[in-house]
Formats: structure tokens, sequence, C-alpha cells
């Protein structure tokens, strides 16, 4: 029997079909899933670049305020930044980025004062940069951080996360503080005379971020504002100081007799100087001691004294970091003309105080008279 065309089909034909509509909404979705995790991945890697940014330009900041050991130059840390010269934290973060010419002469002091972009508070002042007669180098060396100016002259520093307000601290919020009391800049008062100097207050800086969220405080960098980037150990120094009298003659000791001298006589002085103002001239004057046996050996025999020193401002326990004129004085406290006191071989000598390191006896040669 013949079998009609219309009826047969091939036993080994394969059957064809497309796909459900099921299974293009799920190959879709993990289309869909594979770009959201790219983009969350893309977004991760954008997130920490920005922060490490912030973080490198934090590091840039605390090392424009001061650098005290990171470098060394013939193989002695390198003692820089604002604080060396200025002998105080910065008020805001324009003090480090400036630049000269940004700045006003001071209304009360035009020939030796900027006033500073801080505040509207004319009290607050830079002192212009100067090389003092002891060839200390001294106030505004700016700017101590470089950025390339805009067109119209200023010369921003933001967070990585470039959140500028336009303020003087590029959108970064600047906190002084002494100990946890926070001080706010337009009423701190820091003048001591006329025209106004500044002292070492306030003694901690904290710099904070505010992330992406301007609104929330949730990814500020860092978090609290006594995570600070500057603590007062990094930048201010203990007042006391241990002083050695070496006799240097090779035969003769200084001795207290009474045809020679007499140690309660003899009236010492000892000053720190970075500048001439009062506030950065620290000394101990006046002061007395009696070697054991009331006697100092020839040959290199000596005696350690430690001397406290105290500023004309109100800073009596710390002092900052920098290069210091050190000099020792000696007067008999007598009313005659002759002074009895022993002859002071050692000059006047630069000095310089780095923060946390351990100085030595300050050595001072004296023969008898």
């Amino acid at each position: 029997m013949t079998i009609p065309a219309a009826h047969y089909q091939p036993q080994n034909t394969a059957m064809s079909r497309g796909f459900t509509l099921l299974e293009l909404v799920l190959v879709l979705f993990l289309v869909g899933l594979l770009a959201s995790a790219g983009l969350l991945f893309t977004r991760s890697i954008e997130d920490q670049a920005l922060f490490d940014e912030t973080q490198r330009r934090l590091e840039i900041i605390r090392k424009a305020i001061i650098q005290s050991s990171e470098r060394t130059i013939n193989g002695q840390p390198e003692l820089t930044g604002f604080v060396v010269d200025n002998g105080r934290l910065p008020y805001c973060l324009m003090e480090l980025t400036g630049p000269e010419l940004d700045f006003t002469d001071s209304v009360s002091a035009p020939d030796t004062h900027y006033q500073s972009p801080c505040s509207t508070n004319n009290k607050l002042l830079l002192r212009k940069p100067v090389v003092t007669d002891n060839g200390i180098r001294q106030g505004w060396w700016g700017p101590y951080i470089q950025v390339n100016p805009l067109a119209n002259g200023d010369r921003p520093f933001p967070d990585g996360y470039n959140n500028d307000d336009g303020s003087e601290n590029y959108g970064w919020t600047w906190t002084l503080s002494e100990s946890a009391a926070i001080v706010d800049v337009d009423s701190y008062d820091p003048t001591v005379t006329a025209p106004p100097v500044p002292f070492p207050r306030p003694m901690n800086l904290t710099v904070q971020s505010s992330g992406f969220d301007l609104n929330d405080d949730f990814d500020d960098y860092p978090s609290e504002f006594t995570d600070y980037l500057l603590v007062d150990n990094d930048w201010l120094l203990p007042n006391s100081f241990r002083l050695r009298f070496t006799n240097t003659s090779a035969s003769s000791a200084i001795t207290e007799s009474a045809s020679d001298y007499n140690w309660d006589d003899m009236r010492w002085t000892f000053t720190l100087s970075a500048s001439g103002t009062a506030s950065q001239v620290y000394s101990n004057s006046d002061f007395s001691f009696t070697p054991p046996t009331s006697s100092i050996p020839p040959n290199g025999g000596f005696y350690d004294y430690t001397v406290a020193v105290e500023s004309g401002s109100t800073l009596n326990a710390e002092l900052p970091a920098g290069y210091y004129l050190a000099e020792l004085v000696c007067n008999d406290g007598l009313a005659d003309a002759d002074n009895d006191c022993p002859q002071i071989q050692s000059d006047p000598f630069l000095l310089k105080l780095l923060p946390r390191y351990q100085l030595g006896p300050i050595r001072w040669n004296i023969q008898p008279q």
C-alpha cells in the first residue's frame, strides 16, 4: 500500500523549539546581576582610591606643620615646618597653603606682621619672614604645602573627595584643642604684648574629612575629634634641661674659699631664644648652685645642674620644637666692679630641640679667673 506524501515524516529528524518566557527572564536577570556586581566592584575601587587620597593629604598636612624625624641631613633628623618657624600650631589650613601675597598687613603691626586669614579676629597674626641676629629663621616662610593656583589665584587643598566649601579650611573640619577643650579661633586671644605675638597654645589638632556623605558623620575620617593629627608631644618639649659645667683648666680647681669664690654669690642665667619676642625667649635667671665638696676639679671635672626655663607668656611647662640660641652668663651679685665668677669658655650656640628625643647635658666649659 502506498502512504500518502502528506502523512510521511522521516523517523530520524529532531524536533526544534525556542526559549520559553521563563528562560528569557532568567537570562536577563543573570545578565543584570553580573552588570550590577561589576558596578559595585568599580565603585568599591573608586571609594578606596578617594579614601587613600584623603589619608595621603592628611599626611602632607601633618608634615607641613612639623617634620622632625622622617628625613635626615648629614645623619641628623631634619626639623622643618610651620611650628618650627612660628612657634605654634596653624589656626587654619590656609596658613599652610598661602601664598604670602594673599596675606594683608596687620593693622597694629604692619611692618612686622601679617593678618592671619583664619579669622576676622585682628589679634590672629603671622610674623613676616625674618632671619634673626642669631641666625634663626623665623616667621611665615610658606607656603608649606605647594598647590598649583587656580585661575582666580586660589590654592585649594581639599580632601580626596574634593569637599571644598570655599572656606579657609577648604572643606576640612579643623579643630584646635587644649586637652579635651575645643578652642574657638574667632574668640581666641593669643596676644601677650603689643604688637601681639603668639604663644604655643592650643596643643592638639584634629583635621577631619566629611567623606562621601556631607550630611551624616558615619563616614567622617577620622571619626572623632579626639583622633588627633598632632598632639602636644609631637611638637612641644619639657622645659627642663641639664647643664654640665666642665672645668677645662689643666691644673686649677674651681673651689669656694674666703679669698676665691662664693657659690651663693654667683648668679647664673640660662637663656634659650628663638627670636626677640617675649613669647619665644625662655630663661631661668638668678639661680645658684653648690657642687659637691664646693669644688669642680680640674682637667675635665664637671658638675651637672638641672634648670627649668620659663617664658614671658603664660607657657611655663613646655616649649615648641625648633632652633634656639643657647646662652649662659654669670654675675657675682656683688657691688664691687670685679666679677668673681669663673670664666665661661663656651660661646652661645644654636641648639636643635626635637620632639620625642632625649636631649643630653648641655655642656658649658668654664675656668677659674
